[in-house]
């Protein structure tokens, strides 16, 4: 090349720069939080199409924390259409970025047309249907883009992974992101992260995420270390479960309470019936009573008001009318027969996804946050019985390829299952008075990540790559 059309080059190069350093700069000053959010969002569109993995990883690390500051705020942009903020941008661009990846790679289509993955694609293209009839399709778009979400990082996991040392790394970035938030959330709560209930007791947040969403992160990373602790016996695994299980009392979350129990009690289950290991049912026992010793009075005087006795629990229990009607739930006993009602009026196919949130919306404007905080009544309203049945054999799939993997006997896979068959129980239970599914990243990506990881551990212990049958 010449020394004149080297110039050439450099000027054009020159040239380009300042146009676009005048375009940033004009933009910045005109809506410098739209600019940030796109940059960021730019930034890791084009880091997911050239290294999906670590992108993988960053958002396992990221999971629980708000990132609404970076665009000024909760939905901060665009309030006339909702609004929008990085999380929001976050999720279109890795979701983007993820669907790309699964277009050109043949290895992740394949997964995601595989045996374990299937029918939560069908469930996907089912759900993206119903959109044509949906009253408010924008909300439905939004609530399709978090249910496939999990979906994605597991077929990404199982088409990319290529060795247990990938698994470890991305396990890893886990693991990291739990220790960095126990030790810097102290300063978030002393700096006013925290609420006051009506009772005046102080309930905890996590970096800017509301205490249920960061209950159920805590609950999930609980379980992953505690397989940890179960397969490698190393004790710093156990000391990060009874860390993690003391952030979980102090949020005082009622419903993560119960999740966990369950969560612990099919974590005991699994390996005493699938491993046949029975030193399991102490340990999970122990991580049990120190959570709910000092969680379970206060989660029973939130919910009936006071602290019965063993005879006057024993009594409610056998009155469940009784029972229900004495139990505190914030208002969702209003809002689940408006949802039963819109139901009814479409049981079989239901009323389009999004549907839900604006029946919700028009009745009571933002008051109840535009969802039903019952992710079953949501899905039978939005999707009728067919989705709602589509789902559940979706994540049925998912559970019993766990039992399948545990059986074959491979540590690592092991690692990987049995927290991703307990974290399956405790969504089943968050479920019922929660929006589990807006909490894509703090809780249901680490639900696909966990069981692609045991899955894709069991075709490589199996010298596998791909498994597509």
């Amino acid at each position: 090349m010449s020394i004149s059309a080297r110039a050439t080059d450099y000027r054009l190069w020159a040239g380009g720069a300042l146009l676009l350093a005048f375009g940033l700069g004009y933009a910045l000053a005109r809506s410098p939080f739209l600019v940030a959010g796109l940059v960021v969002g730019g930034a890791l569109l084009a880091l997911a199409l050239l290294r999906p993995l670590a992108v993988v990883g960053v958002m396992l690390l990221l999971g629980p924390i708000d990132l609404s500051a970076v665009t000024g705020g909760y939905q901060g942009l665009f309030a006339n259409l909702g609004g929008l903020d990085m999380n929001g941008i976050r999720l279109i661009g890795v979701v983007i970025s993820f669907l790309a990846i699964i277009a050109v790679d043949r290895d992740v289509l394949h997964h995601a047309l595989a045996r374990y993955s299937r029918w939560y694609l069908i469930f996907l293209v089912y759900a993206t249907v119903t959109l044509i009839y949906s009253t408010s399709i924008l909300d439905g778009a939004r609530l399709l883009l978090k249910l496939g979400y999990p979906f994605l990082i597991s077929v990404l996991v199982l088409g990319l992974v290529r060795s247990r040392e990938d698994l470890e790394v991305l396990a890893g970035w886990v693991f990291v992101g739990a220790i960095a938030i126990i030790l810097i959330n102290p300063l978030y709560v002393i700096a006013g992260g925290y609420v006051v209930d009506m009772s005046g007791r102080i309930r905890v947040e996590g970096l800017g995420a509301h205490q249920n969403p960061f209950s159920f992160y805590l609950l999930v990373v609980l379980l992953f270390s505690v397989a940890r602790y179960l397969a490698r016996g190393q004790v710093r695994y156990l000391i990060l479960a009874f860390a993690l299980g003391g952030w979980i009392i102090l949020t005082l979350t009622r419903i993560t309470l119960a999740a966990a129990f369950v969560g612990l009690i099919g974590a005991a289950l699994y390996d005493a019936l699938v491993t046949r290991r029975y030193r399991t049912v102490g340990i999970v026992g122990l991580v049990g009573l120190v959570i709910g010793l000092p969680l379970l009075p206060i989660v029973l005087e939130r919910t009936l008001g006071f602290v019965p006795s063993l005879g006057e629990l024993a009594g409610l229990l056998t009155d469940p009318v009784g029972l229900y009607h004495q139990m505190n739930w914030q208002g969702r006993q209003v809002i689940w027969p408006l949802a039963f009602s819109a139901f009814m009026g479409s049981p079989l196919f239901g009323i389009g996804l999004g549907g839900s949130t604006a029946i919700l919306l028009a009745q009571y404007g933002g008051a109840m946050g535009g969802v039903i905080h019952n992710e079953y009544l949501r899905l039978a309203v939005d999707t009728g019985v067919i989705g709602l049945g589509l789902f559940a054999l979706a994540i049925g799939v998912w559970a019993f390829g766990m039992v399948e993997v545990g059986r074959r006997g491979d540590r690592l896979a092991r690692e990987f299952a049995l927290p991703a068959f307990a974290g399956i129980l405790a969504w089943a239970i968050l479920s019922i008075t929660d929006n589990v599914f807006d909490y894509y990243a703090p809780f249901t990506q680490y639900i696909g990540f966990l069981t692609a990881g045991a899955l894709a551990s069991g075709f490589l212990a199996e010298g596998e790559e791909v498994e597509v049958s």
